[in-house]
């Protein structure tokens, strides 16, 4: 039997060796391709208008097979072509970057149909995407028995954890440079929640709309008057204080994280999404690394998610303090605002 496994390797070759989606995709293989006589991968790099060598996978399928120790096949150029290959031995085999194609991004079924007729069976296995419609996760599973994977599964078992009776207090995290992506989350938690402790780009919308002069920091001006109701609500903290630079807020700064610090002490459930400054630069990683260093600290669920809020915690080598780790940024917020993700829908799953 054969297995089209939908993973994300929607990596930076640079960041291969601290990538978590890397290592996920690469224990999710070591269950499932023994259960199978041969398993096609699809996976995207990027946003690629029609074919870029700079975005092709075959970097990170060299790593991949390297960690797996099991040679995979990498079969670049158009999947018409390749398809008679995969019958010809049993193993392992990877398609290139399903964005190259015109019609994936359309879910287009012909597009669809074709990744189909490599396998018996669909594995959608890449939380990171599920709100998207791709012919390479929601069209293919109209053409095969369908089920979800084991990363999918996990990613599902923890944000549920959070959405249904959370063990309070709820301590909801909100960075990042925006606040247009967050605040649908803030709307659909805000009731079962205890805080929510704004910092980032998120915190200076706050500011801003408390009447704080942000200078030339980034913020959101469409949504001031929407955060004016939010601040108002006696369970939302922003920045008490920051550190500044060439007229930029660039991090919270010590006053507030003590006080976030404290509160999280207190949490026994913390949800985590997007960093509290421009933690890139070594003068304005405090706020994000002491953040991190609290919520390590506790005893609490804690789950964080976003590609540079998992960074950041990887980084400060953190990683096992937390009790889950989300691959997936824009997918954990849609997922946690209370969307439908398309990529679930198309499996019919119950998951919520």
């Amino acid at each position: 039997m054969n297995a089209v496994i939908r993973l994300n390797l929607d990596i930076d070759p640079k960041e291969i060796s601290s990538s978590l989606r890397l290592k996920r995709a690469t224990e999710s293989l070591k269950i499932l391709y023994p259960k199978f006589d041969r398993v096609i991968i699809l996976s995207h790099r990027g946003r690629p208008d029609g074919i870029d060598k700079n975005l092709s996978l075959e970097p990170i399928i060299t790593e991949l097979s390297l960690r797996l120790r099991r040679k995979i096949t990498f079969l670049d150029g158009d999947p018409n072509y390749r398809l008679s290959q995969v019958f010809m031995k049993k193993g392992i085999f990877a398609l290139e970057n399903t964005r190259f194609l015109s019609g994936e991004n359309q879910n287009d079924v012909s597009l669809a149909r074709l990744y189909a007729s490599f396998g018996d069976i669909f594995i959608n296995d890449d939380f990171a995407t599920a709100h998207r419609t791709q012919a390479s996760n929601v069209g293919v599973a109209s053409f095969l028995t369908s089920l979800e994977g084991p990363i999918v599964r996990e990613e599902l078992t923890a944000l549920q954890k959070v959405l249904i009776q959370p063990v309070r207090p709820f301590t909801l995290i909100i960075g990042g440079s925006k606040m247009s992506d967050k605040l649908p989350v803030i709307q659909n938690l805000i009731a079962t929640t205890d805080y929510v402790l704004l910092g980032g780009g998120a915190g200076n919308t706050a500011l801003k709309a408390a009447g704080y002069d942000v200078m030339d920091s980034i913020y959101e001006e469409s949504l001031i008057s929407q955060t004016e109701g939010l601040i108002n609500n006696p369970k939302v903290f922003y920045p008490a204080d920051f550190r500044v630079s060439k007229k930029r807020i660039l991090d919270i700064g010590p006053n507030t994280e003590a006080i976030f610090s404290e509160i999280i002490s207190a949490s026994k459930t913390i949800v985590w999404a997007g960093p509290l400054g421009m933690f890139e630069q070594k003068a304005f990683t405090h706020g994000t690394a002491s953040i991190a260093r609290s919520i390590a600290e506790t005893n609490c669920f804690s789950v964080a998610g976003g590609g540079e809020t998992t960074s950041a915690i990887i980084s400060y080598g953190l990683e096992n303090k937390f009790s889950f780790l989300s691959t997936g940024g824009g997918a954990m917020l849609e997922f946690l605002a209370g969307k439908k993700l398309a990529a679930f829908e198309a499996l019919r799953i119950k998951y919520r």
